[in-house]
């Protein structure tokens, strides 16, 4: 597709893919296992209830049913039973808080156990709340690099908290700038940024933005170049009536100013009177509608 596009290019087509760089990542728990809902074995069981779910997840015949489905996946299936890229997150109890950040194949092969039986049962002892984190898309750093270089294609895609109750991609600014940039080397630090700001600008056609140059938005990134990235995913229950939301953090980001304006100093988010879209020093002006 990636070719295909440098093709159309090559005739005068402006045509190009947004690609994520950093691995599509899903948050969830065996309470809504949304994961593996392609998997035959779960289509009788998606609208069970907690408890209908665990009586089936300790069943003998389920976990057959489900391991046989991994054994022959369909073609595009989120879940191809990769284990290595299916991590525990959130453990609830005190006594698995040395799960946490471990991968379930890693788990598995020290119980010396099936990793579905492995996952499950840390579900089942945590009444299904534990979280997992899936990284089931753009995970192989290998074959994502040759994608995040070529010509046809633009950093992007971000869910943005579209779907913050089960994933954050939020970020993946940062990780371009240190995992692409500082730990891989796959771009030196000018043309790390300029994928992140004049690239985008310019092929989105927003005037006037992405540049540091008099004129433009004074939007801006105050950032360490030998800390920058983001953090591992984290949960609060901070969404009405207490439900759960996924967060990631800014690492090595000491401050963010939008037209001017500091919104954001590295620990905290500035309390302005009026929006950063608003300025009165004639300097900047609000982002032009498209």
């Amino acid at each position: 597709m990636f070719d295909a596009c440098a093709a159309a290019q090559a005739r005068g087509n402006e045509l190009y893919i947004q690609i994520t760089c950093q691995p599509l990542s899903f948050d969830f728990t065996l309470a809504s296992a949304y994961p593996f809902y392609s998997h035959p074995a779960f289509d009788p069981i998606k609208a069970y209830d907690r408890e209908q779910l665990k009586a089936v997840f300790r069943d003998a015949s389920f976990r057959d049913r489900f391991r046989a489905d991994l054994r022959t996946p369909r073609p595009g299936t989120v879940f191809q039973g990769s284990w290595e890229r299916i991590i525990v997150a959130a453990p609830v109890k005190p006594e698995h808080a040395g799960l946490a950040d471990r991968t379930i194949a890693e788990i598995a092969r020290e119980r010396q156990q099936d990793p579905l039986d492995t996952m499950l049962e840390i579900g089942l002892d945590e009444n299904l709340d534990t979280g997992f984190v899936g990284r089931f898309f753009n995970a192989v750093d290998d074959g994502v690099e040759p994608l995040v270089k070529h010509k046809a294609g633009v950093i992007a895609l971000s869910d943005a908290g579209a779907h913050l109750v089960y994933l954050c991609d939020a970020g993946f600014g940062l990780y371009l700038l240190g995992h692409w940039v500082r730990d891989r080397g796959a771009f030196d630090l000018v043309e790390g940024v300029r994928r992140l700001t004049s690239h985008q600008a310019g092929l989105y056609g927003i005037p006037d933005r992405g540049r540091i140059t008099v004129g433009a938005g004074a939007d801006l990134l105050l950032f360490d170049p030998a800390t920058v990235g983001i953090s591992a995913a984290r949960r609060v229950g901070d969404l009405p009536g207490g439900g759960p939301r996924t967060l990631r953090d800014p690492v090595g980001v000491h401050g963010v100013f939008v037209n001017g304006v500091g919104v954001f100093d590295g620990r905290d988010y500035a309390k302005l009177d009026k929006g950063p879209g608003q300025c009165s020093t004639g300097f900047c002006r609000p982002a032009p509608r498209i």
